[in-house]
């Protein structure tokens, strides 16, 4: 079995058992997963270590047995399993959720953009992370304009601050927040630009100075984890946005 097979049931054990032994672990992967075999054990061995770095595990079961191979979900970890963001310490249900919010229609490079991203963030090169989550909202500002200037051309008003504002760029996104701001859309729509756009305009600003250098130099791990909860709900929003503005290109 793959990691991303093995992921979701180890999530499960631990959530039972949050003070276990990594044998318990596997004993419980037995009797749950008929498909578990043998060799199967090396994949749950680079589970339980990426989790131990990621510091979701912890060696340690209580005051007797304060070593590996005995391990303790930390307040960290028990925090991630309760309110779900334990999905983004598995890339790919992270990119099954971000599917299943944002809708078929999301482009290959958002989702390799944000699988990049989530790999650094497992490692723990948070400030890397930021900078990989901040191309992709980057590529959906740039999207959004797109979708703007055809809307624009449709109803003849004004599109060349959009147009001339250079791709993958912070001025572009705030054109594009301004030009919104002008356009007659539905109440729900214009009144979710602000709360939306602005969480992905902040990712972009704190990603890089102009010369490419990380501007955010040292994040915490809870601060970059917050953007990827966040992306998925802003990432649906942009694609609504897009389609209702074609729509209005279109009619």
């Amino acid at each position: 079995m793959d990691k991303a097979a093995l992921r979701p049931y180890v999530f499960e054990i631990l959530k039972k058992t949050p003070q276990t032994h990594f044998h318990a672990i596997e004993n419980d992967l037995r009797k749950v997963v008929e498909s578990y075999e043998r060799h199967d054990v090396l994949t749950l061995q680079e589970i339980l270590w990426e989790l131990l770095v990621q510091g979701v595990l912890a060696p340690g079961k209580n005051s007797l047995n304060l070593n590996l191979p005995f391990v303790h979900l930390t307040e960290y970890g028990s925090q991630c399993i309760e309110d779900g963001r334990i999905l983004a310490h598995d890339p790919d249900r992270y990119v099954e959720r971000l599917r299943e919010t944002a809708g078929d229609g999301v482009d290959d490079f958002v989702l390799h953009s944000v699988r990049e991203a989530l790999t650094v963030f497992l490692s723990g090169s948070w400030s890397s992370a930021v900078i990989l989550l901040a191309r992709a909202a980057e590529h959906l500002f740039d999207r959004l304009a797109n979708a703007s200037i055809r809307a624009g051309h449709r109803d003849g008003r004004g599109t060349k601050r959009l147009e001339e504002s250079p791709r993958f760029s912070r001025s572009r996104a705030h054109a594009v927040v301004r030009s919104l701001q002008h356009r007659s859309l539905s109440p729900p729509l214009a009144e979710s630009i602000e709360p939306q756009l602005n969480g992905l305009l902040a990712l972009i600003q704190l990603s890089r100075n102009q010369d490419g250098s990380p501007r955010w130099a040292q994040p915490s791990r809870d601060q970059v984890l917050g953007f990827f909860l966040l992306f998925p709900e802003q990432c649906a929003f942009v694609y609504h946005l897009m389609n209702a503005l074609e729509g209005e290109a279109a009619s």
